[in-house]
């Protein structure tokens, strides 16, 4: 360890303290984390269960172990630092996260997931503190939980921070699956619009209560291995009805809000793995097509200059009436009180074009156009097999 100058501690846990650290031959900040655990034997350091998932995982958004140093029966995992966890950014900053801020870190995270769960570990304590972020990436910490996928029960009984645990756990399940990691992700993607955690627990059952008090009560057949079910029953005997979480989170879309109940629905078997949510309508606002493309129609927007700039180019197309049609909508930020009307452009068919002479004085109001839209007919004639529009 004499390369490394400690700098300043960052945390300290149940198994190790955290320090940032210089590097005096590469000169790299890195964390330090100190084990308070003596170790004799350099095969049981590598053994321990967070090095040899580390060592297997390599991924952007999984932090990345850069040495184990074991030095008088004292070892010391060299990782790359990280500025912040997504705790601390939670809790310094003074408004709510937007949804595009959200989606990027649940992207990242979800990423992260999918990698670790097709090499066959689930993480078992995910939490804002384990998610590190610097310039907006975001890399999963904190393996000391982590377990093989193929591995047999009975599994530890204590897995992951309360406020994020899923409820198979607490119901002592005899077995549990990568599911519980994603009931944490639904919890942390609640708590990034809210700030605050959805499900603050203060004992096991207080946990159980308060997420019956949100998602009602569960169908007793979810749980059939559980050995603590007695929780739940008395939790259950009283109506319990399932909150609008829309309510609960006001300032999230639909597709978050179904996201958030599907990730963390009682039944493990219905919860999304990462791959899947990945595919979920909250992460596909967007469609970003590379160039060039394999479809006829193209769509270029050049924003570098003073005034916005689109091109449409459309080529290809046979004259069959069927091949066609084009019905197309663009907008921009002109002005709608200035727009100047003009009628008929389409030549008969029936669609009206509007256009607005000055982009630069009117930014934040819209227009559209609707361009080779079908009368009740559809086209009465051929599209030529070139056509080009430019606007700018």
């Amino acid at each position: 360890m004499e390369r490394y100058t400690i700098l300043e501690e960052l945390g300290d846990g149940t198994c190790g303290s955290v320090y940032r650290a210089f590097n005096r031959e590469t000169h790299d900040i890195v964390a330090v984390k100190k084990m308070k655990r003596k170790f004799y034997f350099w095969e049981e350091c590598m053994n321990l269960r967070e090095v040899k998932v580390l060592h297997k995982l390599n991924h952007p958004n999984i932090i990345k172990l850069k040495e184990v140093v074991r030095e008088k029966s004292e070892l010391f995992f060299i990782f790359e630092y990280m500025e912040h966890n997504l705790y601390q950014i939670m809790r310094e900053r003074q408004g709510p996260f937007s949804e595009e801020e959200i989606r990027s870190f649940m992207s990242q995270m979800l990423q992260g997931l999918a990698h670790m769960h097709r090499n066959g570990y689930f993480h078992r304590d995910l939490k804002p503190e384990n998610l590190l972020v610097t310039n907006d990436v975001l890399k999963i910490a904190d393996f000391g939980l982590a377990r093989e996928v193929s591995s047999m029960p009975p599994y530890t009984e204590y897995v992951s921070t309360r406020w994020y645990r899923a409820p198979e756990v607490l119901l002592r399940s005899s077995s549990y699956t990568p599911a519980i990691d994603m009931w944490a992700v639904g919890a942390i993607l609640a708590e990034l619009f809210t700030s605050t955690p959805i499900f603050p627990g203060e004992s096991e059952i207080d946990q159980l209560h308060k997420i019956c008090c949100i998602l009602g009560a569960p169908d007793g057949s979810s749980f059939p291995e559980a050995t603590n079910i007695s929780h739940l029953v008395n939790i259950t005997c009283s109506e319990i009805l399932p909150a609008n979480l829309s309510d609960i989170i006001p300032n999230a879309s639909s597709t978050a809000i179904d996201l958030i109940m599907r990730f963390c629905s009682w039944d493990p078997l219905r919860r999304p793995t990462a791959d899947q949510a990945l595919q979920h309508p909250f992460f596909n606002v967007a469609s970003l097509v590379p160039y060039p493309l394999h479809d006829p129609l193209e769509l270029r927007l050049n924003n570098m200059g003073e005034e916005p700039n689109l091109e449409l180019n459309l080529w290809d197309f046979s004259t069959e009436p069927d091949d066609c049609f084009l019905g197309l909508t663009l907008a921009v930020k002109p002005s709608v009180s200035n727009l100047g009307e003009v009628s008929n452009v389409s030549q008969g068919m029936g669609e009206d074009l509007l256009f607005c002479p000055s982009l630069q004085d009117h930014p934040e109001q819209t227009v559209f156009w609707s361009l080779l839209s079908p009368d009740q007919n559809r086209i009465h004639r051929p599209v030529e097999s070139s056509l080009s529009l430019s606007f700018g």
